[in-house]
């Protein structure tokens, strides 16, 4: 493993992704680890914090974007257009083009930073490198914490022990059960709920899902393991 600033590179094996995501903060660099393997993705830094990271077995980010409502199919094009022509970042084009709330884009993209470092989190011989100086499209408008990135993503990593025991794999295809069980006359849906039990048709893998909706795989199956756990949805096979 090459530990030095400017020619960081080895594998997850060497070195865990928190550690790995603490060294480039404490040295405050600026560019975007790639990691290349198994899950695949990219950690894109401005001065030592996080600006946004993506996983190559999760949801581009214009499914992120579009399916969670930040904007359209059609403003996440023009927003695009105008970021090839060198006018502005993407997520100033994603305001201007695309209509979108930048508070709400925020959270969207947090959430998925979160999504995207809790998969790279997960046991893994990927290869890394950083390259230093290198830009992504989104820009650099947010900056998150790279310790409360950390920590929202270990909470998940906790969790996801519980939720792997209901569905161990996103082959799973689930359907909403025709009849509530008997203890539970009436239920109250969240809305984040409600998206994901329309999307259900017994045909959908998880996986499938998770590129529908937009959302990352830990999002998903939380909401269906809570939903399992409440006899609302039920396990229909496996996805061949």
């Amino acid at each position: 493993m090459t530990t030095t600033a400017a020619a960081l590179q080895g594998t997850l094996e060497d070195l865990a992704i928190p550690e790995l995501l603490r060294l480039l903060c404490n040295s405050r660099q600026t560019g975007v680890l790639h990691l290349d393997g198994g899950t695949g993705g990219r950690v894109v830094l401005d001065n030592g914090r996080i600006t946004v990271a993506t996983s190559e077995t999760g949801p581009s980010l214009r499914q992120v974007l579009v399916g969670s409502g930040v904007t359209t199919d059609e403003g996440f094009t023009a927003a695009s257009a105008n970021f090839e022509r060198g006018e502005s970042s993407l997520a100033e084009g994603l305001v201007r083009f695309g209509g979108a709330d930048l508070a709400r884009m925020r959270h969207v993209l947090y959430e998925h930073t979160i999504s995207s470092v809790f998969e790279m989190m997960l046991p893994s011989r990927d290869s890394f490198h950083f390259q230093p100086g290198e830009s992504h499209p989104a820009g650099e408008r947010f900056r998150f914490s790279v310790e409360q990135v950390i920590a929202d993503a270990e909470r998940r990593l906790e969790a996801w022990t519980e939720i792997a025991e209901s569905i161990p794999s996103v082959t799973i295809v689930m359907q909403m059960r025709p009849l509530l069980p008997p203890e539970l006359p009436t239920v109250t849906i969240s809305p984040e709920e409600w998206s994901v039990l329309a999307a259900l048709d017994g045909r959908r893998s998880i996986a499938d899902l998770v590129l529908h909706l937009g959302m990352s795989a830990f999002a998903v199956c939380d909401l269906l393991h809570r939903l399992l756990m409440r006899g609302i949805v039920e396990v229909l096979g496996r996805d061949r």
